[in-house]
């Protein structure tokens, strides 16, 4: 079914107050969350990677339209800052009216990774951001994040056949908590996004539910992305109630009847009632993410037209 069209009115409990500055025009709802259709977004923002193109291509030209749309934060992708140093980058979120209020653990690639052929980016990516490297790859992000004043610096993937193996799982596991205790060393949290991979059992284990259960809140914070869970064959609002307070940020990222990407609001996620559920439990982030559009731009602009008119 088509969810442009479909604004579902079904409600959850109480906001936190975390979740209280994202809304607009509340007053007096602050603690109550019910559907009264009356409460939007008043922060959308915009994972890069969906217009990864247009960035090589001409980054302060995409910015510059990215903020003419309306988003008003950004997150960079699993590339960085594609090249660019932190103070260019600074400049140009300061000149657009951006924020990148959530950081991404990304390694460090060469000059010549941007005209390296796909497949052999892939193999490089896939290599320097192995677990062997995870640590040194979130250490090396921490000054970018303080620079920037980000909440969280959020790994954006463990490769799939890093998730074959409960012993894999396990070892996983016991990185991203030691990444969360080096990441609170310096007054961040560390930040893990999840995928399809992490929901597929393991001997009856979900290693998703094992990475949950067995981090430390207080340090490990996780980035909730929308389409990877429905195409796991998980249960949105399951995970925002069962796992209520671990899910700092989330992803905007919707699922058409065949499993593909669609734009927000052409698919098949519920997002009034997503946004709700998720402002009660904490969320405070809210990125929209399509992967590989075939009209980046176009799907931008009409990813945050629904969102800018949702009414939760």
């Amino acid at each position: 079914m088509q969810r442009r069209k479909m604004l579902s009115l079904l409600g959850v409990a109480a906001a936190t107050t975390a979740a209280t500055s994202q809304l607009s025009g509340c007053a007096g709802l602050a603690s109550n969350l019910q559907p009264t259709n009356s409460q939007q977004l008043d922060n959308i923002g915009l994972q890069l990677s969906t217009v990864t193109p247009q960035m090589l291509a001409d980054m302060p030209g995409t910015l510059q339209r990215v903020a003419e749309i309306g988003y008003s934060q950004v997150e960079f992708s699993a590339l960085g800052f594609l090249g660019r140093n932190l103070s260019d980058v600074q400049a140009l979120l300061q000149a657009n009216g951006l924020s990148a209020p959530v950081g991404r653990v990304s390694p460090k690639m060469p000059a010549t990774f941007y005209s390296m052929p796909r497949k052999q980016q892939r193999a490089m990516f896939a290599l320097e951001s192995a677990p062997t490297n995870m640590l040194r790859n979130v250490e090396a992000g921490i000054a970018d994040a303080k620079a920037l004043g980000q909440s969280s610096l959020v790994l954006p993937v463990l490769m799939p056949d890093q998730f074959q193996t409960l012993a894999q799982v396990k070892r996983n596991l016991a990185l991203l908590q030691k990444a969360g205790e080096l990441c609170a060393s310096e007054g961040l949290q560390f930040g893990y996004h999840n995928h399809a991979w992490e929901l597929a059992p393991i001997d009856g284990v979900v290693p998703y539910h094992l990475l949950l259960e067995e981090t430390d809140p207080a340090q490990v914070t996780f980035q909730l992305d929308a389409y990877w869970i429905r195409k796991g064959g998980g249960n949105l609002t399951e995970y925002l109630t069962r796992y209520a307070g671990r899910f700092s940020s989330c992803h905007f990222k919707d699922i058409d009847p065949a499993d593909n990407f669609a734009d927000v609001g052409d698919g098949l996620i519920d997002f009034p009632k997503f946004t709700r559920e998720a402002l009660a439990q904490g969320a405070t982030h809210f990125f929209v993410e399509r992967d590989n559009p075939p009209e980046p731009m176009r799907s931008i602009e009409r990813s945050y037209s629904y969102l800018q008119d949702m009414k939760f």
